[in-house]
């Protein structure tokens, strides 16, 4: 069953503090290493793609695309993220747009990009896989991640989150929906519900030679973060943590989320 993360801050607050000191270059740099980069590869690869990425943020994964010769648009609801992601690049793909109410026609895009995104709508991510199935090609290619419930999670960083929230709420401070954290089983009951056929799912996050950057470790415990350092770079105890972890662990246990690559069926 998915958890419903809470956070101190209004989501207005969150949505715009999140993008504090974010680069499209940094951004860049960071997708090294990520799993993700192989997955697209082995999809994507060998022709020109016509792609949506509905939630890009900045726009850094539209550049990645563009750079390796497919036409892409980037949808981002936040007009002031919009207008940073232009200033970065001014040919950005990146418009103003609804990931609910996509003003595209249906069958428009060979490929849909959701990462990070679909998690976000308190009443759940129906109407988004909607939009989703509609946008796309007969056999059209959906690639959705959301935070995933490890077991890490489960039974230490949220229980840890639960308790900071008990307190606050004994200091009569409020809490803020921010998104839910799903299981495998969940992502993959509504990708499919919404009209796909699933091809392959597996963790997000970077590939386990990677030694100094963590999506789960960075996200989860902030005081594992490199100050000063690149995205999701993790300092000496973060790098000690994240080698332990590996010596005993699978990546699916630890990592920040879960990846659902999809065909539309019609």
């Amino acid at each position: 069953m998915s958890y419903r993360f809470y956070s101190p801050k209004t989501g207005n607050v969150q949505n715009d503090t999140q993008w504090d000191g974010r680069t499209l270059d940094g951004e860049l740099a960071a997708f090294s290493g990520r799993s993700l980069v192989a997955v697209f590869d082995k999809y994507l690869s060998g022709r020109k793609a016509k792609i949506i990425e509905a939630g890009c943020g900045l726009g850094a994964w539209c550049e990645w695309f563009k750079r390796r010769g497919h036409d892409v648009v980037g949808l981002e609801y936040l007009e002031d993220v919009v207008k940073r992601a232009k200033s970065f690049t001014p040919g950005s793909s990146v418009v103003r747009g609804d990931v609910t109410n996509i003003d595209y026609g249906n069958g428009t895009f060979d490929a849909y990009v959701s990462l990070g995104v679909i998690e976000h709508f308190e009443d759940g991510p129906e109407k988004a896989l909607s939009e989703a199935f509609r946008v796309l090609k007969p056999g059209g290619l959906a690639f959705i991640t959301v935070p995933v419930l490890t077991p890490f999670r489960r039974f230490i960083a949220h229980p840890v989150r639960d308790i900071y929230f008990l307190l606050n709420k004994l200091r009569n401070r409020q809490a803020f929906f921010w998104e839910y954290r799903y299981t495998p089983d969940e992502l993959r009951g509504y990708v499919e519900k919404a009209g796909f056929e699933t091809l392959e799912e597996g963790f997000d996050d970077y590939e386990r030679w990677v030694n100094d950057r963590h999506l789960g470790l960075c996200g989860d415990w902030f005081f594992l973060r490199k100050k000063s350092g690149g995205m999701w770079e993790l300092n000496r105890a973060g790098m000690l943590c994240l080698g332990l972890l590996k010596m005993i662990f699978p990546s699916s246990w630890y990592c920040a989320g879960w990846l659902v690559v999809a065909r539309v069926r019609k």
